[in-house]
């Protein structure tokens, strides 16, 4: 091959390589998400539902030293070790990511319970969450029920009895919400949500809604965490929005 050629060529690879590095992971929810379905007319609705809501995230940690190991269910250690309440928080939320030194996450979600190498939690929560077990979670968010991953913004924890897993929620208040995320980017809510997950807590009417990495949701002002501050909301029928959003929380 010619010099000219070669160099030609030499340079295009280092373009692509450098390219390719800056392209979105489109193996994350938020990348795939737009956050753009169209408001529902009266055909999309099926029923109206009157519900409470509650939040939940991922906690976010650099990896440590910490005396506490996270265990699988033979309780053998994962590799992560955090301190008292850093565990305590993680077994609680129920999924942590942990970043490496090169900043390479990974993310870690509930698998079970046993009673060997309990961690004594009680003097943090009242839940007792000390004989929670750890696995590697499928979805770089965390995991689901029934194989769904965690998509931020979109996944509802919902008691099965009463909302379904594969529901769709629309829920009037949530659409124009602005949520900004660490990157820079905004997210105008549209609205709708997905029943993907569940909880011990979790009874009746009572929604917990995933917000990612973000530790508080002032962007969900109708996110009271009392069962009182009830707010509307509507089963969706729409058979596209049901299954993108099904898309969205299925693993690659």
């Amino acid at each position: 091959m010619p010099k000219s050629l070669f160099a030609i060529f030499s340079l295009f690879l280092l373009i692509s390589c450098a390219s390719a590095k800056h392209l979105p992971d489109f193996s994350d929810p938020l990348n795939k998400d737009t956050f753009s379905f169209r408001e529902p007319t009266s055909n999309d609705i099926s029923s109206k539902i009157t519900l409470w809501g509650t939040y939940y995230y991922l906690p976010q940690l650099s990896d440590s030293t910490g005396e506490f190991a996270l265990r699988d269910m033979n309780s053998m250690e994962l590799g992560p070790r955090l301190g008292l309440l850093d565990w305590c928080n993680s077994a609680m939320e129920g999924s942590v990511r942990i970043l490496d030194s090169k900043g390479i996450a990974k993310t870690y979600n509930y698998a079970g319970i046993t009673n060997s190498n309990s961690v004594d939690c009680k003097k943090i929560f009242k839940i007792d969450v000390s004989r929670t077990k750890f696995r590697e979670a499928k979805g770089p968010y965390g995991d689901g029920l029934d194989d769904y991953i965690l998509a931020p913004y979109r996944t509802l924890a919902t008691d099965g009895k009463n909302i379904a897993p594969g529901t769709v929620i629309y829920i009037p208040q949530a659409r124009g919400a602005k949520i900004v995320l660490k990157n820079g980017r905004e997210i105008i809510h549209d609205g709708y949500f997905f029943a993907g997950d569940t909880g011990g807590a979790i009874k009746e009417n009572h929604i917990d809604v995933f917000i990612g990495i973000h530790t508080n949701a002032p962007f969900f002002p109708w996110i009271k965490s009392n069962q009182t501050k009830t707010f509307e909301a509507f089963v969706i029928s729409d058979k596209k929005i049901i299954s993108d959003l099904l898309e969205l929380h299925t693993a690659n």
